[in-house]
């Protein structure tokens, strides 16, 4: 049995030094790189994206590592095989005494096919480098000073870059230097990462572009780090800190996604011991069956004895009439409603006004929602201008750009913020998640939208530690209800399911917020009831274990 009951474990992590500077190797990539204990960056890596943005993976064919105290260098080839896409590149890693890195690579395609990008990535970590002021050297060597944004940055927040220069702790001043193409970095917790991501090339230049076979690409960049004192081990060791921050936050709504064919009956038993607050049902109007699709939803909810939250995605008015018209026997039984435009990344100014003051007449007292079934970054880019909303609500992923377990740990944090920079905007209304899944829903290939990983214990430890992330939150629609991306399998359990029943049972009303000196390894969510008792899962991340305490 793998990590957390997968079907794998974690890929090895290499340790290395470069003078004061730390971090791991692992399969082409470069992890969390330290000077002490204040994380440099989070991540360097290359990138081969195809023009639907799919990344194309990567086999290791040849490696050499030489890994001394003091030093390093690696070198390997990789081949990247996807669709048309076929590409082959080398890598030369070095770090030297001084506390330099560089990381060169060479290119050349083996197929002629049209890429979105192809180039070297670099993440920074969030929490050392928010607030901090970068300096950013421009291709004409000019410079401008900027800072590493603390809400989340719509669109990009450092543009046409040649080298970047910050200081993430005292003591420890940074330099970043790229050639080969013009780099630009965007906030990636717009997508629930938790990093700002320097790529290249700019996506002001048009793409997909076409690659021609045996064209050459050449990067590096070179990182050096210069300090000016003393630091401790870059391993927080057995000695990761998790306690209360003496703030709280009432417990959210949950709810989960049902499908249009409704619960089998075999399932109600299940589902009445997760605790669920309601079921979502997503309609789209201009679909033929979709009154009879609110009914099987209207029917599944109520053998549950729980309410329905509707997202309805409508083009003409038409189609909202016959949706509050559908409504109004059953109105009792609803729990909000979130009206979606079908054509656009979120309503217009005029059709939400429209939309809430028809709402409004039919159900005054119904919650009608503002919001997109997109990632947060849509509703970040198209902030309402109108008052008339009760709720925002956005959808939510943590694998839009890696898929990897390590990836699906690291972005935990970022949800926090993401909920932060929502309320920044939502003029003191709710804020709703809905639905939160493992991999994005709209791909183009079905299979990729469902996550071997779904019924693992990761899953459940991944769920657990985003309750406590969301817990600011009004309401949050976790996956499917049944099904091979649901909180239950078609047949028998899950372990997710076997801790909400535990949830349930202990009947929380506050969700304590609790902080971790080192949420990649071990953090905590802590909640209280009525009687003002707690109870804990802490998820141990290094080893794969949840405890109940």
């Amino acid at each position: 049995m793998g990590y957390f009951g997968t079907d794998a474990p974690l890929p090895e992590l290499i340790p290395f030094r470069a003078g004061p500077l730390t971090g791991v190797y692992e399969a082409g990539k470069l992890r969390y790189l330290r000077i002490g204990q204040t994380e440099i960056l989070r991540m360097i890596y290359p990138a081969i994206r195809d023009r639907n943005w799919s990344t194309a993976p990567a086999e290791i064919i040849a490696e050499n590592l030489d890994i001394q105290d003091n030093t390093f260098s690696i070198e390997y080839t990789a081949r990247y095989q996807l669709n048309e896409v076929d590409y082959r590149a080398t890598y030369v890693i070095k770090g030297d005494e001084q506390g330099t890195l560089s990381v060169a690579m060479q290119g050349e395609a083996m197929s002629t096919f049209w890429r979105n990008r192809i180039g070297l990535c670099i993440l920074h970590p969030i929490e050392p480098c928010v607030g901090k002021p970068v300096w950013i050297t421009h291709p004409d060597q000019t410079q401008t000073q900027s800072v590493f944004p603390e809400l989340i940055s719509p669109h990009q927040p450092f543009v046409e870059i040649q080298g970047l220069n910050w200081s993430p702790a005292d003591g420890v001043e940074v330099q970043l230097d790229f050639e080969g193409d013009i780099f630009e970095t965007e906030d990636q917790r717009n997508w629930t990462d938790t990093s700002f991501k320097t790529y290249s090339t700019p996506l002001r230049i048009p793409f997909p572009v076409e690659v021609q076979k045996a064209e050459e690409l050449y990067q590096k960049l070179v990182l050096q780090c210069k300090v000016s004192q003393a630091f401790e081990s870059g391993d927080l060791g057995e000695n990761v800190q998790v306690h209360p921050t003496g703030k709280s936050s009432p417990f959210p709504a949950l709810g989960t996604v049902i499908n249009n064919g409704g619960l089998p009956s075999r399932a109600f038993d299940q589902m009445n011991q997760l605790g669920l607050s309601f079921l979502q049902v997503q309609l789209r109007l201009d679909d033929p069956d979709f009154l009879q699709h609110l009914k099987k939803a209207l029917a599944s909810a109520q053998s549950l004895a729980i309410k329905l939250g509707i997202s309805a995605f409508f083009g003409e008015e038409e189609e909202l009439f016959a949706l509050l018209e559908a409504l109004k026997p059953h109105i009792l039984h609803i729990q909000h409603l979130c009206v979606l435009s079908a054509n656009d990344p979120v309503p217009s100014v005029e059709r939400q006004e429209s939309i809430y003051l028809h709402c409004k007449q039919a159900f005054p007292q119904l919650p009608v929602g503002l919001g997109t079934d997109g990632f947060f970054t849509v509703l970040n880019r198209n902030r309402p201008t109108t008052s008339q909303f009760d709720f925002l609500q956005f959808s939510l992923n943590p694998q839009v750009h890696a898929v990897d377990t390590r990836t699906l740990i690291e972005n935990l944090a970022a949800q926090r913020d993401v909920v932060r920079t929502a309320q920044s905007f939502a003029e003191g209304k709710p804020i709703y998640v809905s639905p939160i899944t493992l991999r994005p829903r709209n791909n183009p290939n079905p299979a990729d939208t469902v996550d071997p990983r779904q019924h693992s214990a990761l899953t459940a430890a991944w769920t657990l530690i985003s309750l406590k992330y969301l817990a600011p939150c009004a309401a949050l629609t976790y996956f499917e209800a049944i099904g091979e991306k649901g909180l239950l399998p078609s047949n028998g359990t899950s372990p997710l399911a076997d801790y909400w029943q535990q949830i349930a049972a202990f009947q929380p009303v506050r969700i304590v917020d609790t902080h971790s000196s080192d949420p990649l390894k071990k953090d905590l969510l802590l909640l209280e009831n009525e009687r003002k008792e707690r109870l804990g899962f802490e998820v141990d991340f290094e080893f794969g274990e949840i405890r109940v305490q």
